[in-house]
């Protein structure tokens, strides 16, 4: 829908342009007269207007002058001017700043909305798929290294939907990674920032070890690199396959000598660091190369490798990995640590109302067991107390402990007893996810008839002042597009036919009371001419305004 603005110092003109513009089919407008400049710019202060019929002799500001100030604030804006002179010099200037047509009121009312629809397919050339499409590529070309890094780390969380979409991505992303081949990967970290680094500081340090290490194994292979948590890098490394056969025992001889350049080469690495940055920095590295579907794993446990052990100290270099492994404290299965991210998200899908989504991460965590009884038992206690958190912050936050209570223990949320059994445990958790999906869609739905009840109020006490989509989106606080569509919705009308109705209903009333002359109830309905009344109430009512009257007051 665009937005119509008509000016004419003539009220009766811009009265009869309104009607013929809301009476048009052909196109979706919404339609706004002024009879001054200044009241034009006031509306278009306000709102954004899309296309502007406007005469070019006006007292005060004129319209040139006015075109002028619509370019500075809109410059899309397309301007058609409307005059009764035939002035060759008129036409040149206001051809020359961005107007769409130039046009004698005598040419007639089909020439008028004729040239309204070249404005309007202007405007969507503009915006047009092409336009959109070639806008969006641009875009990419912005973005891709953000886009670049949100995949990757997707595909080292083992996120189903990132490995089905390879190798697709990949060549969308114009990441220099095989979809087909293996890949070996390493994790370093920074040991220690300076105090006096600033957050702006480390991002441009963690870039330039980036850009080091990637430098030193590139030489051998194929190098992608993602930073993650404040200060760490995982690069992830494969065979130039251009550069060797295709022979499988072949191409094991060289994922060896891959793998032994990219460990030779690691405390190179540390000491161009070291030497450059000023920087300590520890790396952990994989013993072999995985598939794309082990990479998550692989990655995770090389993190705790980093992190525990060993690890804890600065400019460590860990290399065999299996021996490693064994060092590792024996806690939760990597299955078990993936299934455990999905707390992150039932937090989210909670506070967006996302109800399949949330019962559906819920479903799988809650059914996850470890290997031995004690252990499972840990871990349904930390799933027990890690959903109380998610629960009751957002029963704080959106203040409904009293509504919840009412209904549901929440007591039972803090206190986990070994005795009771899980499926209880998991049952008093539905039941809360339940009431509180419930009381988030109560509430919308309490919201949207609100507002709609407020238009309906305020169209009934306004109707004769400005009822627009822009005033009453205005009155609402809601973006009036946004509203048109949201009215339909809960009261199954478009909201022009509810105002259409009431004027109808309201002049029907006053027609029926025998002081209220016709033209001041034109004027209490919201026209601003009677010629406008007049064709508004014969074609609602199927009779003239008089013809009402005189059949109601039975003359």
């Amino acid at each position: 829908m665009y937005r119509l603005l008509i000016v004419d110092n003539e009220v009766l003109i811009v009265d009869n342009l309104v009607d013929l513009f809301v009476k048009t089919e052909q196109f979706e407008l919404e339609v706004h007269g002024a009879c001054t400049a200044a009241s034009a710019l006031e509306l278009m202060a306000r709102t954004k207007i899309d296309i502007v019929l406007s005469d070019i002799r006006m007292p005060g500001m004129n319209g040139l002058e006015l075109q002028q100030e619509i370019n500075q604030q809109w410059p899309s804006c397309k301007i058609i001017f409307l005059s009764g002179y035939n002035d060759f010099e008129y036409v040149q200037q206001a051809l020359r700043h961005n107007s769409v047509d130039y046009l004698l009121k005598t040419e007639g009312e089909q020439k008028i909305i004729d040239t309204v629809g070249k404005a309007i397919r202007q405007l969507e050339e503009v915006w047009g798929k092409e336009r959109l499409i070639e806008q969006a590529k641009q875009q990419m070309q912005v973005t891709r290294p953000l886009l670049h890094k949100e995949y990757m780390w997707s595909l080292l969380q083992g996120e189903t939907q990132a490995l089905r979409q390879l190798p697709g991505k990949f060549e969308e992303l114009q990441i220099p990674l095989s979809a087909q081949s293996p890949v070996l990967l390493a994790v370093g970290r920074v040991d220690d920032w300076r105090d006096d680094f600033s957050s702006a500081d480390r991002d441009l340090l963690l870039y330039a070890i980036r850009n080091i290490a990637d430098e030193y194994w590139s030489a051998g292979a194929r190098v992608v690199s993602v930073a993650f948590d404040m200060n760490k890098v995982v690069w992830l490394m494969q065979l130039i396959e251009d550069k060797e056969p295709s022979m499988s025992k072949i191409k094991e001889a060289a994922w060896t000598r891959i793998v032994l350049f990219a460990h030779g080469t690691a405390e190179a690495i540390q000491m161009s660091c070291k030497q450059l940055l000023g920087l300590k920095v520890s790396l952990v590295m994989a013993g072999e190369p995985r598939e794309w579907k082990q990479v998550a794993e692989q990655f995770d446990t090389l993190k705790l490798l980093l992190n525990f052990g060993v690890g804890l100290g600065q400019e460590s270099l860990l290399f065999d990995q299996n021996q490693m492994e064994q060092l590792l404290p024996q806690g939760y299965a990597h299955e078990i640590r993936t299934g455990l991210k999905q707390l992150t998200s039932l937090a989210a899908y909670l506070e967006n109302g996302q109800r399949y989504q949330f019962f559906i991460d819920f479903a799988n965590l809650v059914s996850l067991q470890d290997s031995t009884k004690e252990s499972t038992d840990c871990l349904r206690l930390e799933i027990a107390l890690t959903l109380a958190s998610i629960f009751l912050a957002y029963i704080n936050r959106w203040g409904l402990h009293g509504t919840v209570s009412d209904k549901l223990d929440l007591n039972l949320l803090t206190r986990f007893y070994p005795h009771r059994s899980w499926a209880e445990t998991v049952n008093h958790f539905t039941s809360l996810a339940e009431m509180l999906f419930e009381i988030k869609q109560k509430g919308q739905e309490f919201e949207e008839n609100d507002i709609v009840k407020h238009v309906q109020w305020y169209v009934k006490q306004n109707l004769s002042g400005d009822l627009s989509l822009t005033q009453i989106g205005e009155v609402v606080g809601h973006n009036p597009y946004y509203l048109s569509r949201l009215y339909k919705q809960i009261a199954n009308e478009n909201l022009s036919d509810f105002i259409a109705g009431v004027r109808l209903q309201k002049a029907k009333e006053l027609l029926s009371q025998q002081p209220f002359r016709i033209g001041d109830i034109s004027k209490l309905v919201g026209f601003t001419s009677d010629h406008s009344f007049y064709r508004f109430f014969k074609k609602a009512a199927g009779i003239t305004p008089q013809e009402y009257r005189d059949q109601t007051l039975g003359k």
